[in-house]
């Protein structure tokens, strides 16, 4: 299957039929600014019906990344929390939902080198309460230092089938976001007979991942 670029606001399915369970969402972009990635697994609502369902480079819920197995914070084991966080990676509350570690950028104001962060989805094992995963990017203390979206050049989001590393679809990001400190880049939506699809949305907020969470929680 080819790759399918995506518009602002299109759909690509995701269909059961034709064997795909894990997928990657890989957000990437250019710039100097230090940059999270986050999602929210939604019910009905349209809110997070658990905070581990807010998965994020600080979450409290994480696990091994290599075995997937929870990891809860063991003093004896880590040390401190630091190093917990760093050792460790954020899960969601049903496993489903992956993170990756933080990618804290290359650091040239001009934005030159690649960035990015990965998440993944195992879409067998979603939460049947969950009804979207909403996929976003927060500059770190973006609010504080005046730094936006507006020093980010070519941010995209994709979505690759894990089984054989194909890029099904990809959403690059064309608005200019001068103000924003946060974008909803994509999102994962259940129609009422299981299907998943992904939507390109591209809406920037101001007040950073603060906002995301007045939203979403």
């Amino acid at each position: 299957m080819a790759r399918f670029d995506l518009n602002k606001g299109e759909r690509f399915q995701l269909k059961k039929s034709e064997g795909l369970s894990k997928i990657q969402i890989n957000l990437g972009w250019k710039s100097g600014a230090d940059l999270d990635a986050c999602a929210f697994l939604l019910g009905v609502d349209g809110v997070i019906t658990d905070d581990a369902d807010f998965v994020f480079y600080n979450s409290g819920n994480r696990c091994n990344p290599e075995s997937l197995v929870l990891e809860p914070f063991d003093k004896a084991k880590f040390g401190n929390k630091k190093n917990w966080r760093s050792e460790t990676i954020p899960i969601s509350k049903d496993g489903s939902v992956v993170g990756s570690a933080d990618d804290l950028g290359d650091g040239d104001d001009d934005g030159g080198e690649d960035a990015g962060e990965e998440m993944h989805v195992i879409l067998d094992k979603v939460n049947p309460q969950i009804t979207e995963i909403v996929f976003c990017v927060t500059i770190y203390h973006g609010d504080e230092d005046g730094t936006t979206f507006g020093k980010v050049r070519e941010p995209f989001i994709s979505v690759v089938n894990e089984e054989n590393d194909e890029e099904l679809c990809r959403y690059n990001l064309k608005e200019k976001f001068a103000n924003e400190t946060a974008v909803v880049a994509g999102s994962l939506i259940c129609d009422e007979e299981g299907e998943w699809s992904f939507e390109a949305v591209g809406k920037g907020y101001e007040g950073g991942m603060q906002t995301l969470i007045d939203i979403y929680a």
